[in-house]
């Protein structure tokens, strides 16, 4: 089971009762980070209100993965610019929303491509670059080793082109299955 949704960031700074842990989180973000923040944590809590998941408290890994300390769900938070997303499973799952450009610095895409990713690279480095923080977000690892050490290539994605406003977006999530390796989303919902 998969479930992706992602919504435009709103102004409020209301939290969902995760914890004393998220409180802390949240208080070292300020202004718009800030609220982009709040606004993917919303998404998520309303998420597992209709789907009718227990809400449960917040803790983080040492390298600051967050979780839910007594629920069998994992989840995974993004946002860029005006939109933020945020997935659900039943095993490992990583989302990434990134603001579509158009170009980047040539030695940027070179120090960050795989040596497989370099051979069916096809110019469009936003949405590759959404798949490799979806699977570092999903692993749990973060980007704490190089970008070119996170392979895309072995895995599925769910992936939707967003148009919002003025501004286009890449929206890339990925899920492990039980038994370690990965399977296309079951089910998909965009708001």
């Amino acid at each position: 089971m998969l479930a992706v949704e992602w919504k435009p960031i709103t102004g409020g700074e209301i939290l969902p009762p995760f914890g004393d842990e998220l409180q802390k989180h949240i208080s070292r973000y300020k202004g718009s980070v800030r609220q982009a923040s709040c606004s993917a944590w919303e998404l998520l809590y309303r998420m597992l209100t209709d789907y009718g998941f227990p809400i449960s408290q917040l803790a983080f890994t040492p390298i600051g993965k967050p979780y839910f300390t007594d629920a069998s769900i994992y989840f995974s938070l993004s946002h860029s610019m005006d939109l933020c997303a945020a997935a659900i499973a039943d095993s490992p799952v990583g989302v990434d929303i990134e603001i579509y450009r158009p170009a980047y610095n040539p030695r940027l895409v070179k120090r960050c491509l795989s040596e497989t990713e370099k051979q069916f690279f096809d110019g469009d480095f936003t949405r590759l670059w959404s798949r490799k923080e979806a699977v570092a977000k999903m692993t749990g690892e973060g980007l704490t080793v190089s970008p070119s050490y996170i392979e895309t290539g072995a895995y599925h994605f769910q992936e939707q082109w967003i148009e919002y406003q003025d501004s286009k977006y890449w929206l890339a999530a990925v899920q492990q299955d039980h038994k370690g390796s990965l399977t296309a989303s079951h089910f998909t919902r965009f708001s």
